[in-house]
C-alpha cells in the first residue's frame, strides 16, 4: 500500500465533547508479555526530564454504527491494552529529588460500569481483582483521579511530556489536541514537550514478538491471495474479489483489516488506493489486489498484479517483468544501512528506479521511469504506514515494504509488486517469499487451484529434511501438527503425538546415535484432496554414527499424509520403510 495522507474531518473534534452511543472493542488476538511493554516504557522514561502523560482514545473518535473502537498506536505499543478513556503517567527515569515517593508508572482505566457492560460486555476496570497482574502495572487507578495526580505532579516537575498534535495534515486524530488543551487548562505553567519521536523511534525496531505478529498477518494475507488467483475471472465484481479476501484473512483469526482493500481492475488498477471496487471485471483486465490482514493489532501489506482471464497478454507480460526486475534488484541491495531516499548512493528507491527506467519504453518511446509515481518502500507495523524515515538508514530489526510499481493509464495498466521484509544483520528475511510472484507459477496457479497447496507441501517436505538433517526441533514444529494424533510409523515403533515424535525421533535416535546425518528426498509426488494431502517420496540417508565415527548409507520410500489447520498444511503422519541395519530391531 503506497504511503498517503489521511485526513480526519474536523468534526471529530467536536464529537469528543458529546456523548455518543458506545463503540465496541476490537478484540486483539494476541499480546506481548508485560515485562515487554514494561521495557518500552522504562527506556522511554529515560527521554523527557519531566512526566510524560498520555491519553489514549475515548472511543468516540468516529461517530458510526460500524466504528469498532481500536487504541492508538503508540499508547497501545506502551501497555498492550485496547482499553477506552484509559491514560498513563511515567515519571522520569531521573526522578525529582525533591518530589514525594510514589509509583514510577501509573495506569489509569474507567470505573466499573455494568450498565455499559451489558450492552458492550466486560471491561478493565482499575477495582478488578488481579488487575495489576493483568495490566503489569503496579498502580491501577480509576480515569477520574487523573487531573489530581497531575496537579500535584506540577508541584516537581516544571517540565510534562506528551504527544502534542501533528503540525502537518499527516494523520493525527482530533483527540490530541483536545488532551494536551485539557493539560494546558489544568497546568497552564508547565512546560510541555513533544514525546512522539522518541516512541516513534522505538517502534521502528521490532521485537521478537511483533514480527511474530507480522508474519501471521503476513500469512493470512498470502492465503487471501492465493484464494483470489484461484476465483479471479471476467464477470466479476471487484468487491466480490475482495470480499473473498477479507473472508480468508476473519476465518484466519484477523480482526481487522490492515487497511481498506484495493481491488483496481482495468483503468483502476492504475489508481494507486483505488478503493471503490464496483467495476465488473472484464476480460483482458490487468488486476491489481494490494490487500493486508492484520493480526494482533500489526499489519501485513502485499500486493499481488493478475491477469483477469489467467493470461498476461504480451505487453502486460513486458510490463510485469520489468515492474519484477525491479523489485529482485531492490531485494538483493537491501540490508542495513540501505535507505529509501530518493537520490542516495545507498539508496534502493534509485536502484529499483533506474532499472525501471532502462527497460521498457511507453507507447511513445519514451522511458518508463516517469509512471514509478511512489516511494519504494515504508515500516509496516501497528500501522501500515509504521513510522520509518525514508533519508535515515534502515536497521536491523525493522520490517519494510519493497513495491515498485508502473501506472499507465493511456494503456489502462497498472502493475504493482509489494513484500514484506525483516532487516537482519547481514541483510533481509523474505517475510512473505511463499507467495509466488513469477508470472508463471501466477498463470499456473490460475490455471489450476491446487498448485499453490502443492507447493506449499513440497516447501514442507523440504523443511522436514533439513528438520532431519539437523535435528532442529523448533523447525519441525514448523512442519508437524502438535497433537496428539500426530503419528509416526517406522521400523522400530509407532511414535505418537508430536511431544514423543520429538524426543524420540529428533532427540534421540537422530540426535544422540548420529553426529552427523543427511537426508535427501528425490522423485516426489503430492496429491491434494480439499484439506487433506498425501506425499510420498524416495530418500537416500547418509549418516556417521556418534560412537565410533563409522559412516552408513540407506535408502527407502516415505508416504506423509498432511491436513490444512487455519489455512496452513501440517504433517500428521508419516510411515517410511527402511533403515540404517546398524540399528537393532527395538523399541525405544
Amino acid at each position: 500500500m503506497i504511503h498517503s495522507r489521511r485526513v480526519r474531518a474536523f468534526f471529530g473534534l467536536i464529537l469528543l465533547l458529546v456523548s455518543a452511543k458506545a463503540s465496541s472493542a476490537q478484540q486483539r488476538r494476541e499480546r506481548e508479555p508485560n515485562s515487554v511493554y514494561a521495557a518500552r516504557r522504562a527506556a522511554l522514561a529515560a527521554e523527557c526530564e519531566g512526566p510524560i502523560v498520555l491519553k489514549g482514545f475515548s472511543g468516540r473518535e468516529e461517530f458510526a454504527q460500524t466504528y469498532i473502537f481500536s487504541q492508538e498506536n503508540n499508547f497501545y505499543y506502551l501497555t498492550g491494552h485496547n482499553e477506552e478513556e484509559a491514560a498513563l503517567i511515567i515519571l522520569p527515569a531521573r526522578k525529582n529529588p525533591a518530589a514525594p515517593n510514589g509509583p514510577s508508572e501509573t495506569f489509569f482505566l474507567p470505573k466499573k460500569d455494568p450498565a455499559k457492560e451489558k450492552w458492550n460486555g466486560v471491561r478493565m476496570s482499575p477495582t478488578d481483582p488481579g488487575i495489576e497482574t493483568t495490566t503489569g502495572f503496579s498502580t491501577v487507578k480509576p480515569a477520574e483521579e487523573l487531573r489530581a495526580v497531575v496537579e500535584t505532579l506540577t508541584k516537581s516537575y516544571p517540565t510534562f511530556c506528551t504527544m502534542l498534535p501533528y503540525r502537518q495534515e499527516n494523520g493525527g486524530y482530533p483527540h490530541e489536541k483536545e488532551f494536551t488543551d485539557w493539560l494546558a487548562l489544568v497546568v497552564p505553567q508547565i512546560k510541555i514537550k513533544d514525546i512522539r519521536s522518541q516512541i516513534e523511534a522505538q517502534r521502528q525496531i521490532k521485537s521478537s514478538g511483533e514480527v511474530a505478529f507480522l508474519q501471521k498477518a503476513i500469512d493470512l494475507s498470502g492465503d487471501a491471495h492465493i484464494a483470489a488467483m484461484k476465483m479471479i475471472r471476467p464477470g466479476l465484481f471487484e468487491y466480490q474479489v475482495g470480499a473473498k479476501m477479507t473472508g480468508v484473512h476473519a476465518m484466519g483469526g484477523s480482526e481487522a483489516e490492515g487497511y481498506a482493500p484495493i481491488v483496481g481492475a482495468g483503468p483502476n488498477s492504475t489508481a494507486l488506493h483505488y478503493d471503490r471496487l464496483d467495476r465488473k471485471i472484464q476480460d483482458g483486465d490487468i488486476v491489481v489486489l494490494d490487500v493486508g490482514a492484520q493480526f494482533s493489532g500489526y499489519s501485513a501489506d502485499i500486493t499481488r498484479t493478475l491477469p483477469a482471464n489467467g493470461k498476461f497478454t504480451a505487453r502486460q507480460r513486458e510490463i510485469y517483468d520489468i515492474v519484477l526486475g525491479a523489485q529482485n534488484a531492490a531485494i538483493a541491495a537491501i540490508k542495513p544501512g540501505m535507505n529509501f531516499c530518493h537520490d542516495d548512493k545507498n539508496s534502493l528507491f534509485k536502484i529499483a528506479h533506474n532499472y525501471i527506467n532502462t527497460h521498457g519504453k511507453d507507447l511513445h518511446g519514451k522511458s518508463l521511469g516517469q509512471y514509478f509515481i511512489h516511494g519504494l518502500g515504508h515500516g509496516i507495523g501497528l500501522d501500515v504506514h509504521d513510522p520509518t524515515e525514508n533519508c535515515k538508514p534502515l536497521r536491523p530489526g525493522m520490517v519494510v515494504t519493497i513495491e515498485p510499481g508502473i501506472y499507465i493509464p493511456e494503456e489502462n495498466l497498472g502493475v504493482r509488486i509489494e513484500d514484506d521484509f525483516l532487516i537482519t544483520e547481514t541483510g533481509a528475511k523474505f517475510l512473505s517469499e511463499k507467495l509466488p510472484r513469477d508470472p508463471a507459477a501466477i498463470e499456473k496457479i490460475m490455471d489450476d487451484p491446487n498448485t499453490a497447496d502443492v507447493a506449499a507441501i513440497q516447501s514442507l517436505v523440504a523443511k522436514y529434511t533439513h528438520s532431519i538433517d539437523t535435528c532442529d526441533t523448533t523447525l519441525a514444529a514448523e512442519v508437524w501438527l502438535d497433537d496428539p494424533t500426530a503419528s509416526f510409523i517406522h521400523p522400530l515403533g509407532h511414535e505418537h503425538g508430536f511431544a514423543q515424535i520429538k524426543q524420540n525421533i529428533y532427540e534421540k535416535l537422530f540426535g544422540q546415535i548420529f553426529s552427523e546425518r543427511k537426508l535427501t528426498a528425490h522423485d516426489l509426488t503430492v496429491d491434494v484432496s480439499g484439506d487433506a494431502a498425501v506425499a510420498e517420496f524416495y530418500w537416500d540417508f547418509a549418516a556417521k554414527f556418534r560412537k565410533d565415527g563409522s559412516q552408513i548409507t540407506t535408502h527407502g520410500r516415505e508416504t506423509q499424509i498432511y491436513f490444512k489447520r487455519n489455512g496452513d498444511w501440517r504433517l500428521v503422519h508419516v510411515h517410511y520403510s527402511g533403515m540404517p541395519a546398524a540399528i537393532q530391531r527395538q523399541g525405544f
